[in-house]
This record gives structure tokens, C-alpha cells and sequence, in this order.
């Protein structure tokens, strides 16, 4: 049975994946806010003694913060970008025996940023680079990675912006985000 290990377990769209993953038999290890506050948290030692002990299949990480134009850089892209770097150098530091898959969640906002939120567009553009690096780094190793851009859809994450437009229905992208993790 392959584990999943997953960050930001509490987020919309990482519950609907925890769902259909279980039932799909897959192992799931959580760290949500409660378990793990990427803010608060030495990230680096944190982060690797999570990987080294969890020794996972597949890697999620959901978490992320929206945050406005007023927001620390650091609030932001300790959440959004930070851990997911962690990750990569993790797995940058050894030659992996078993097949690991690595999931960046990003956003269709890395393509242009948006004017309400920019630090999130930013972070997320940081986060696209990021995956484009390490897909060439691990080109012919046991590590995998591949990159989910999930269109808008409704969550707690977008229900403090005013969002007028259109919103992908949350079971469709979650179909979408399996398509990359099976």
C-alpha cells in the first residue's frame, strides 16, 4: 500500500483528495495546522525529520495563505513556498531507492499576478520555477515531480476576497489532481 504524505491537510481541496485516496486504499499521513504551523516552526529540521520518518510515496503539500498586498513576504512564502523547497533539497541530498512522487500545489495566478494579492501570485510563480528545477535535477533519478495549477474554485481560501467570475466545481479539479497523483 503506498503512503501519501500530506501538508495542509485542512484545506478544501486537500479533504475532497483525502477522500477519494482512501478509498483508493492509499496510506495517508497528515500534518495540518494543528500538527505543524509552517510559521512558527524551524522548517528546514522540521520538514526533514516529517520526510525521514514518514518515508512517503507521494508528497501533497496543500498548505498555503492567500494573504493581501499589506502582508509580510515572509508570511507568505513560508507557507507557500518555503516548504516545498525544503522538500527538493531533502531529496537533492541523497539518492532515493524507492520511487518518490512529488505534488507542488500551485495556482493559475503564477501565470500573471494579481493586483489583489500579489505576494500570492509571486509565491506561486516561485513555487512554478521551483518544480521546473527540480524536474530537470531528478530527471534520471527515483524522484518524480509534477505540478497542479487547480482552477478557481470555491474554498475558505477565496471566501474573504469579493471573487465575482467563474468557479471550476471543487469535484472536478479533485478528479484533476488525481489524474497527477495515480
Amino acid at each position: 500500500m503506498k503512503s501519501v504524505l500530506i501538508f495542509g491537510s485542512n484545506s478544501d481541496l486537500a479533504k475532497k483528495t483525502k477522500v477519494l485516496l482512501e478509498k483508493k486504499r492509499f496510506h495517508l499521513l497528515e500534518y495540518n495546522k494543528k500538527k505543524l504551523n509552517f510559521l512558527k516552526i524551524n522548517s528546514s529540521k522540521k520538514i526533514r525529520e516529517i520526510l525521514i520518518k514518514e518515508n512517503p510515496d507521494i508528497i501533497l503539500n496543500f498548505a498555503a495563505v492567500l494573504g493581501s498586498n499589506t502582508d509580510d513576504y515572509n508570511e507568505v512564502y513560508k507557507v507557500n513556498f518555503l516548504p516545498n523547497w525544503e522538500i527538493v533539497k531533502h531529496y537533492m541530498s541523497f539518492n532515493a531507492s524507492k520511487t518518490v512522487k512529488i505534488i507542488f500545489i500551485g495556482s493559475t495566478s503564477f501565470k500573471k499576478g494579481k493586483g489583489n494579492y500579489i505576494l500570492y501570485s509571486s509565491s506561486k510563480a516561485a513555487l512554478h520555477n521551483l518544480y521546473q528545477g527540480a524536474k530537470e535535477k531528478f530527471k534520471n533519478t527515483n524522484i518524480k515531480v509534477a505540478i497542479f495549477h487547480p482552477q478557481r474554485f470555491k474554498s475558505k481560501l477565496l471566501n474573504n476576497l469579493n471573487n465575482k467570475g467563474k468557479f471550476q466545481n471543487i469535484d472536478l479539479v479533485v478528479n484533476d489532481l488525481l489524474k497527477k497523483i495515480l
